[in-house]
């Protein structure tokens, strides 16, 4: 993700989905809007510990959305937005599928959405590559099948509250950080089975602050049939666009994953040299009950923007503990 300065990151419209979008089509009292990106990626990896690790990848990916939008009222404004990803390895990915009624600063979506908690990550999860690795969000607090979201916004105060009414498969892998092998026996195979999410961000001008909390319940495994315990997160948030050029932001967070606790924090800045040169780097640490050691992580990523819609960038990521590896991604994006 491109740098985002407070204003960016409050929502000052309720329907401000992609800034490349154009109108392909425009009827009575309906419109239709495409966007999307083509990237081409190779990742490289010194495989660390992990020997199963390809040493070169490529991860290059597309997006692709569309937005049905038709007025109500003068005031009041329905729509419906999807987006698929094609990747090298799958054929394709929903990542939004949604209906939503709303105005210029309430809307309510229902379907395929972000969960309440996107906003808070959203403060150190600023780069093209990598980072955005403590904040380990359940998938009702990130982004989910069968959820109903509010995002309104009131001033300074932007406010997102969700619910998700259950139903979409997870799995969880787990892998031995010595060897690489996938552990199996492991491994996590169950449904949501309900869950909930709220939190709130505030534009106090040079500063920015958030909060939120989510909780997911969860079915029996699907293979072992055994209990699945509940996972929560508590985001805190801080972020400031100190000068035009220079950002930072800050996350905290506490939390469980199947059960398993666990606390880290994200630190996130980054640098404007010029209109087109950017700078960006994270540096994440997180610690686990099941695990003796913390995950510690730091990436690096300069991104040069040739036009509005033609970037280029590499990027850097270290794991100083654990798996230990070090990966490097280069890649060029076309928007629309």
């Amino acid at each position: 993700m491109n740098k985002l300065t407070l204003t960016a990151l409050a929502i000052t419209s309720a329907f401000a989905v992609n800034a490349n979008a154009a109108d392909v089509y425009k009827g009575d009292n309906v419109s239709l809007a495409l966007g999307g990106r083509v990237e081409a990626r190779t990742q490289l990896s010194d495989q660390g510990k992990n020997k199963s690790v390809e040493k070169q990848a490529d991860a290059s990916r597309a997006r692709l959305n569309f937005e049905a939008k038709t007025n109500i009222t003068d005031d009041v404004v329905a729509r419906g937005f999807v987006e698929k990803e094609f990747t090298q390895d799958s054929a394709d990915e929903t990542r939004y599928l949604y209906v939503a009624v709303g105005n210029e600063n309430n809307e309510l979506q229902f379907g395929k959405t972000d969960g309440a908690l996107v906003q808070i990550t959203n403060y150190t999860d600023i780069l093209n590559t990598f980072g955005s690795e403590a904040s380990n969000k359940s998938a009702t607090a990130d982004r989910a099948d069968n959820q109903l979201l509010y995002i309104g916004s009131y001033g300074g105060l932007t406010v997102n509250a969700a619910l998700n009414g259950g139903g979409e498969t997870l799995q969880k892998k787990y892998f031995n950080l010595t060897t690489g092998a996938e552990e199996k026996s492991k491994q996590i195979n169950t449904k949501i089975d309900k869950g909930y999410g709220a939190s709130a961000s505030y534009d106090f001008g040079v500063l920015k602050a958030g909060v939120g909390y989510a909780k997911e319940t969860h079915e029996n495994d699907t293979i072992t049939h055994k209990d699945v315990k509940d996972s929560d997160n508590l985001l805190f948030s801080l972020g400031s666009d100190i000068t035009d050029e220079l950002y930072v932001g800050a996350l905290y967070v506490d939390g469980s994953q199947y059960g398993d606790d666990f606390k880290g924090y994200e630190l996130a800045t980054s640098y404007d040299f010029t209109e087109k040169l950017t700078l960006s780097g994270t540096y994440t640490s997180s610690k686990f009950d099941s695990e003796s050691d913390d995950r510690n992580a730091a990436a690096l990523d300069l991104g040069y923007n040739f036009t509005d819609y033609f970037l280029t960038y590499v990027g850097v990521s270290k794991q100083f503990t654990q798996n230990e590896e070090l990966k490097s991604l280069l890649g060029a994006k076309v928007t629309f």
